[in-house]
Order: structure tokens, then sequence, then C-alpha cells
């Protein structure tokens, strides 16, 4: 019997071993203001009943520290896992009182790592550029086309009319940049004009796949397109495809628009989709049923650099019932195909997608917390019985935020527990830490004096008779003693007629 039990604990041993998730990646150490960034490992070992194990392998004042972590409660919403705990930690220089909250997601973790004693905070994560656009600055490019790298233009554009195209409506790389720029260079896209016939080429650019099909500038042959069964790629080796793995709140880009021939009528334009990854093209003369959002906006006046953060509208497709799997994003020196004027020019910089992640309230039992502040993560509140964690409820921002819940218990009376809201990117976050103490005595509730857990009339009516009889049968004194002298009298009564007006 005993070397069965052995064998069923080794077995669960390995188990548990086989299903440890190792997180290798950079972190920022900061520490009495300097901040350093080196390499750590985070390893998370499933144990029982829903408890974790967290090991993590960090640098701590020029030597690598293991920081073991046990029996870590979890909490998962969607594909979204949160770690969070305070525990005193034996390492080598000793115990260490150590605060961790980590998030995982398809293979990916961001952690927030705070030892207060030595005043050192950390952020590991692997999750790096997954959530955004890649070379979004325009700081790569393919100089022998002249193409940012992930990004088309009409060098890589096909059709009858491509090598037209080629031409006429040029994308460059540009070393005018704006203020504060993260690089040096620019994308810079500038219409051309057909000879003769005076057609305008609006320069383009696109992370889709550009077709010159037509000499009509308006025909639906001539667009951007893109499409997740394609695999079809740019001279890079890239796919005229890009994915999406969350849905984010905004799109922000920096932006120049400068025109050929001054007209206030034209416009520049930004359109960026989101869509389930099938067939998807603009411009384009049919209603696409695939889309899942939009940006608002993206009509440009002439100006010089400018920053631009166009919210996402989900909303408005949300019939559609279409999933978030890619992303489409072109520019065009007119909103109109064959519109404005020749050397129209569009400088893009710097594109982020935005994902927000916070929380704006909190509540246990419908009741926002005493105190509560966004800016304010540990709460402390006294409570009748054990909590659960469905007592408690939050309202978020994010439309790819979650929040997730977790609990343990700490003593006999107390519970930890942990409310956090994530960001669809996992680099918004925030936790907020409930200290829920149990109070074995009854709850006061004054005003309730027959005990219903409701205030009205029938306490008035109770209250009265109890002052003008003396009888105290069904009256819950506690709850009667209104002004809180101890005694219940014609006092009490009045004041609990005010209270009584007051809710009505």
């Amino acid at each position: 019997m005993k070397k069965t039990i052995i064998a069923l604990l080794t077995a669960l041993t390995a188990t548990m071993a086989l299903n440890a998730q190792s997180y290798t990646g950079p972190i920022l150490v900061t520490r009495n203001g300097q901040t350093n960034s080196a390499t750590a490992t985070v390893t998370v070992v499933p144990q029982s009943d829903g408890l974790n194990k967290l090991v993590l392998e960090v640098p701590f004042m020029g030597m690598n520290m293991t920081l073991n972590m046990q029996d870590v409660p979890s909490a998962t919403t969607g594909d979204i896992t949160v770690y969070s705990a305070e525990r005193n930690v034996s390492t080598m220089l000793g115990t260490m009182y150590t605060i961790v909250f980590a998030r995982t997601t398809d293979g990916m973790m961001t952690a927030d790592v705070n030892i207060p004693s030595y005043g050192v905070t950390m952020f590991f994560n692997t999750v790096g550029d997954h959530f955004q656009l890649p070379n979004g600055d325009m700081e790569a490019w393919n100089t022998s086309i002249n193409e940012p790298l992930h990004w088309h233009g009409f060098m890589t554009a096909y059709g009858t009319y491509a090598p037209t195209s080629k031409t006429l409506a040029k994308l460059s790389q540009s070393t005018n940049v704006h203020s504060g720029a993260t690089g040096n260079y620019s994308a810079v896209m500038s219409a051309g004009q057909v000879p003769v016939l005076g057609i305008i080429a609006n320069g383009t650019m696109t992370n889709g796949h550009l077709k010159a099909g037509a000499m009509v500038a308006n025909s639906y042959d001539n667009h951007a397109h893109m499409c997740a069964d394609s695999t079809q790629t740019d001279p890079n080796g890239d796919r005229y495809y890009m994915a999406l793995y969350a849905k984010p709140d905004k799109f922000n880009v920096w932006l120049k628009y400068t025109q050929g021939t001054a007209n206030a009528n034209n416009k520049a334009n930004v359109s960026v989709k989101t869509f389930d990854g099938t067939y998807y093209q603009e411009p384009s003369g049919t209603t696409y049923t695939n889309l899942s959002g939009s940006i608002v906006g993206g009509q440009i006046s002439a100006s010089d650099w400018t920053f631009y953060s166009f919210p996402f509208d989900y909303d408005s497709y949300a019939a559609n019932n279409a999933a978030s799997n890619a992303i489409f994003v072109t520019f065009s020196t007119n909103g109109t195909p064959g519109s404005g004027s020749k050397n129209d020019s569009v400088y893009v910089d710097d594109m982020e997608l935005v994902y927000l992640g916070a929380m704006t309230d909190l509540r246990y039992q419908g009741q926002t917390l005493a105190g509560w502040n966004p800016a304010v993560t540990t709460y402390s509140i006294e409570v009748a019985g054990a909590p659960s964690l469905d007592d408690f409820t939050a309202t978020i921002e994010g439309v790819s935020a979650v929040l997730t819940k977790s609990m343990e218990q700490t003593s006999d009376n107390t519970y930890r527990i942990a409310i956090s809201v994530v960001s669809g990117d996992m680099q918004q976050a925030a936790c907020y830490i409930i200290t829920a103490t149990v109070n074995d005595q009854p709850q006061v509730m004054r005003g309730d004096v027959n005990g219903n857990g409701e205030v009205d009339i029938n306490d008035v009516t109770a209250l009265i008779a109890f002052v003008l009889s003396g009888n105290d049968a069904g009256i819950v004194k506690p709850n009667a003693n209104m002004n809180g002298d101890n005694n219940i009298d014609i006092n009490d009564v009045t004041a609990l007629i005010d209270l009584v007006l007051k809710g009505i």
C-alpha cells in the first residue's frame, strides 16, 4: 500500500513537472531611481487545488537570485491567466517580502515584481511587439525597392497597370520626422499624374497588397486587399497579411499632409479595419460582412506633423458577428481615387495600437468600496461571513481588457482577494488587493428595528409602539438606537422618520 501511494505521488509530481511552463525574456530592474535591463526566467509549476509554484530567476544586486513562491493562486478569464501573491521568500540574502503580479497568454508573460525592503521593482516582458503593427516606426526598409518592411506601395503591386503606377505614385523613405520621433525615418507617399490624360495616381501605402488593374482611377480593379489564405509574399519574404491577437481601442499615428495644389476640400485618407481574415478589399462596391471594427475619422486636412489618435468603433459592426483575426491598414494621398493633385504627399511615422486596461469602479455586494480610488490598490473591509468572489464586481475599460478574481484564506477569519484588470496586450494592468476580515458580531443596520433587512414605515410603527409601551417584543435594540446614546426614546423615532422620508 505504501509503495502504491509513493508511486502515485511520484506520478503526480512528474505530471506537474511536465505541465510546468518557463518564460525567458528581458526584465527591467529599477533600484534607487536607476533602471537596468537584463534577462530573467519565470517558471510556473501547477500544484494541487488550483495553486501554483512560481520560480523567479532574476538579477539582483549583481548576482542571479532565485525567488521560490509557493501556493500562488491563479485566475483565468478567456486566454489570460493572472497570478498574484505576497510572500516571505527565503533567499541567499535572507527572507525577502516579495510581491508578484504576473499574467500569461498564448505562451507569453508579463510580470511585476516588487521587493519593498530593498526598494526594487522589476518588469518582466516576453510579449514584445506581438500585439503591435510591425515596423510601425518606419525604420526598417528594403532599399532595393524603397518600401518599408511589412508595408507596401506600387513597387510590389501587380496588375496590368502596375508598371505604370510604379513610375507615378511614389513611396519613399524620408528623414523628415516629427519632433520627438522614436527614429530617424518616416514614410512618404506622393501622388503622380498621367501625362496628357491628366489622371491623378494617388500615393498609397498598405500592409495588404496593391492591385493596379485598370486605367480608370475609380475602378474597383484598382484596390488594396488582404486575405489569410493567400500565400503570396513580398520581396522580403513577408506575407501581405497582418494578424491581430486582441481588439485595440485606438490607433495612434503621426501624419503630415502637404498638397501640390492647395485645396481645402481635398483630404488625405487613413483606413484601419479589423476583420476575420477572409478576403477583404478597399475600395470596393461590395458590403463586406467579415468586418468587426473600424477607426472613426480618417479624413486628414493639410497640416504639418500632427499626432492623431483614432478610436475604434466595434458596435457598428456587431451584427456581423465577425472575429478580429486580422488588421488592414491603408494610407492614401486622397480619400477619393483619382482626386487631389500631383505631388500631394502624406508622411507617416510612429504607428501604435493602443489597448486600454483600467478599473473605474470596484464594489462589494453592490456597494463601491469606501475610499475607492483607481490609484489606490489596497483596501480593508469587514464582512459578516466568509466572502465569495461573486460578492466582488468591477467596472473596467478596454474592449479587450479582462477582469480576473482570486481569493486565498490567510488566517481563520481573514481573506486576501486579488481583483485584476489586464489589457488585451497585457501591457496595461492593475491589481487591487482587498483584505476581508470576518466580523462575527451581528451587523447593525440602524433603522431596521423589526430585523427584516429593510428600513421602511413598518419600522417606524414598531418603534413608536415600543417607545409608548416599553414592550421590546420583536425589537432589535441596536438597530433602534438611532442616535447612538444607548437610550431608545422619542428622539430615535424622530431620527427614524427622517431616515425613512429621505429614502422615499
